[in-house]
């Protein structure tokens, strides 16, 4: 037998250097009025005290309620609440408190305290609480508490709430809670509890809810549990559990709830949960879980919630959920299943919500979801499904929600009400082009603006006169014939897939096609906004200052004009880059002009999807800008042009200038009366001022966009023809020019 140390004055002062905190906040409420001490102030049962040092009587003792939370207190005095027996609620929590029934070795004026060593020594001293038969709660919240004695609690035989959470304790002993026998909740939270030997909770039979959430337990003994055949709430959660023994739960007949989020649970044994015959809500969710055993879930008959989200699991095993009659919702997002197979829910009758969001399914095999006659609600959003067949959803007779990333499925499931995502403003369940008008229209302006724009080009190739205007106007030529070349390429895919576009849809607008016809009408149309405008700049000056060096010559607009293609070229294909996985840019998403099925980036929708900034930016914020300086250039134009009006002696090559620039203007007025509605249909559209039909967005983004790319050739040759039909005039009128120039 180990040998007691012999007392000596120093362990005598231990035991006896008691006191509390000098300053206390004390807060009474009792049914009974309570006499008023002089040190403290009452208001409805409530009495706040600052007093220098706590003695018994300093308040009623017929007190229900004391709060003494929020202060400094170390320690407290073995008779500290001993008059108060009819205490109800004891509130310690937010102190320094780390060891509460004795005091440390301390002497006046010094710092110095007992090693922590010597409590092993020290005999078992009465608790502080011994004499509080009535209280039933007990909050010692966010103390210093490492250790607990057996003697802790004794004497509170009325505790029915205890409340240790964010102490530091690191284990508890045999014994601790002896005598609480009425105690239904007990909080342990956020400690740093490793393990806890069996048997520490022999006394708790009345226990109802154990919370043991963000400890380090690493295991749970066999029989840990066997005593506490009234809980019914047990938290486990965030603790360091790497699996789940045969039996491990014995005993726990009427447990309802188990919490063991975010562990590292690998493997959960046949008949883990054997005894869980009332468990409703079982949360697993956040492991290591790569694979679930058959029989894992045996004896779970009641439960109706079962959260496996962020684990490994790759797939189900046919039978895995067996024997859960009751199960009425399953999460199963965020792991990484490849495949559902046939049977993989089968037992599953009483189902009404199967979440399989943001896994990797890529295939769905015929009768996946057999079985599942009740089922309400069927997420499968976030994953990449390119196999699936009507077949596969055979069985859901009762479903009134489904979540995908494929409209192909809502045309599988026509009857479902609640069918996200819809089909988009431009397609139907069988052809990317739902509207006959439009698909008509697209191909006739694809053919016309690439025929038109086409001849532009080689006209002005061959016509071998590379002037400013004859630079601006074949750039912008070629522009629009990009244009032309997106509108054949969605033609082109509307007539390849006419009658069966929803199978093919997912395969379409990821497909890299798409993606480069959406980067080349980017391409096309911002380049055209940009041209417009150095049209419209260099026309305002040579109206305005006719005789000026600022204006563009050959060499400045060759070289304006390459930097703009260079920098509007990787400004349209910077999103492409998502596509190779050794530039990924996370910002714009997997697929970002694959979003719509004509594949078109245009911010007309309202929605947020990745990359929205960028498509603001570049269509409403950039193009918006672009019609404003188009805009102030023709204004600057007409007051030039009214100033110099009553010039009797205006030059006729100055007369001709403003006739050209009068000529152009139809090009730029074109472009922005094509422009402009969708500048404006986007900023209120972002701006949730309306919501635009799907009807308006459609015919905005597939005729009224492109279609000034098929008008644009037709106004070059009218302006070419007026410059060839003047040229010969300016050239009779420059002698004269040149004389009156050179006169006195």
């Amino acid at each position: 037998m180990r040998k007691q140390p012999k007392p000596t004055l120093k362990m005598f002062i231990f035991k006896f250097n008691i006191f509390l905190v000098l300053t206390t906040t004390c807060t009474g409420l009792s049914g009974v009025t309570i006499n008023c001490p002089t040190v403290c102030t009452c208001k409805d049962f409530k009495v706040k005290c600052t007093v220098k040092k706590w003695n018994r009587g300093i308040v009623d003792p017929s007190l229900k309620y004391l709060s003494l939370s929020g202060n400094a207190i170390i320690y407290l005095k073995v008779d500290a609440f001993s008059d108060l027996t009819s205490l109800n609620i004891l509130d310690l929590s937010s102190n320094k408190i780390y060891f509460p029934w004795v005091s440390p070795l301390s002497y006046p004026h010094s710092s110095m305290f007992i090693s922590f060593e010597l409590f092993r020594h020290i005999p078992e001293t009465p608790s502080a609480f011994r004499y509080l038969r009535n209280l039933q709660i007990l909050n010692l919240h966010r103390n210093e508490i490492t250790v607990m004695g057996q003697s802790f609690f004794i004497g509170s035989i009325s505790l029915k709430t205890l409340d240790l959470n964010r102490n530091k304790l690191q284990g508890i002993d045999l014994g601790v809670f002896n005598g609480l026998t009425s105690l239904q909740k007990l909080h342990l939270s956020w400690n740093k509890i490793n393990a806890l030997p069996r048997g520490v909770f022999s006394s708790l039979r009345s226990l109802k809810t154990l919370d043991l959430h963000n400890n380090e337990i690493t295991g749970l003994q066999q029989g840990l549990f066997n005593e506490l055949t009234s809980l019914e709430t047990l938290d486990l959660s965030s603790n360091i559990i790497a699996y789940l023994r045969q039996n491990a739960f014995k005993n726990l007949a009427r447990l309802q709830t188990l919490d063991l989020y975010d562990n590292i649970i690998t493997d959960i044994e046949q008949g883990a949960f054997n005894s869980l015959t009332s468990l409703k809500t079982l949360v697993l969710s956040r492991n290591a879980i790569t694979n679930i055993k058959q029989g894992a879930f045996n004896g779970l008959t009641s439960l109706q919630s079962l959260h496996l989200c962020w684990n490994k699991i790759t797939y189900l095993q046919q039978g895995t959920f067996n024997n859960l009659t009751s199960l009425q919702t399953l999460h199963l997002c965020w792991n990484k299943i490849a495949y559902l197979q046939q049977g993989a829910f089968n037992g599953l009758k009483s189902l009404q919500f199967l979440d399989l969001s943001d896994n990797t399914i890529s295939k769905i095999t015929k009768s996946a979801f057999s079985g599942l006659t009740s089922i309400r609600k069927l997420d499968l959003q976030n994953n990449v499904l390119s196999y699936y067949k009507p077949d596969s959803f055979k069985g859901l007779t009762s479903l009134e929600t489904l979540l995908s990333d494929e409209f192909s499925i809502c045309c599988i499931k026509e009857h479902v009400p609640n069918c996200k995502p819809n089909v988009d403003q431009f397609s139907s369940c069988k052809d990317l082009l739902k509207r006959e008008a439009l698909r008509i229209l697209m191909f006739i302006l694809g053919i016309s603006a690439f025929i038109g724009n086409l001849c532009v080009v080689i006209l002005r190739l061959v016509e071998n006169e590379f002037n400013v205007q004859t630079i601006f106007i074949t750039n912008l030529a070629v522009s629009d014939l990009l244009m032309s070349v997106y509108m054949i390429i969605i033609a082109g895919a509307d007539q390849y897939y006419r009658g069966v576009y929803s199978m093919f849809s997912g395969a379409w607008k990821s497909s890299f096609l798409c993606s480069f016809a959406g980067a080349i009408a980017t391409l096309s149309s911002e380049c055209s906004v940009f041209i417009l405008m150095l049209m419209s700049v260099d026309r305002a000056v040579t109206i305005a200052y006719p005789f000026s060096n600022i204006r563009f010559n050959r060499k400045r607009c060759i070289i304006t004009i390459g930097i703009t293609w260079l920098a509007i070229i990787f400004i349209s294909f910077l999103p492409m880059f998502s596509r190779l996985s050794f530039i990924n840019i996370p910002y714009f998403g997997d697929n970002y002009y694959g979003r719509q099925s004509v594949c078109l980036a245009l911010p007309l929708a309202g929605d947020r999807l990745p990359g929205w900034e960028y498509a603001i930016a570049i269509f409403l914020a950039f193009n918006l800008f672009g019609f404003v300086v188009i805009a102030s250039s023709y204004i600057s134009m007409y007051i030039s042009v009214k100033r110099t009006a009553s010039r009797a002696n205006r030059s006729q090559v100055r007369s001709e200038e403003i006739k050209m620039a009068t000529k152009m203007a139809m090009i730029v007025l074109t472009d922005f009366c094509c422009w402009f509605p969708i500048i404006l249909m986007g900023i209120g559209s972002e701006a949730g001022v309306w919501m635009l039909p799907d009807d308006i967005y459609a015919w905005s983004a597939t005729f009224i966009l492109p279609i000034n790319s098929s008008l644009n050739p037709y106004l070059y040759t009218i302006a070419y023809k007026f410059k060839r039909k003047s040229s010969a005039q300016v050239a009779k009128v420059m002698p004269l020019v040149r004389s009156r120039l050179s006169s006195p």
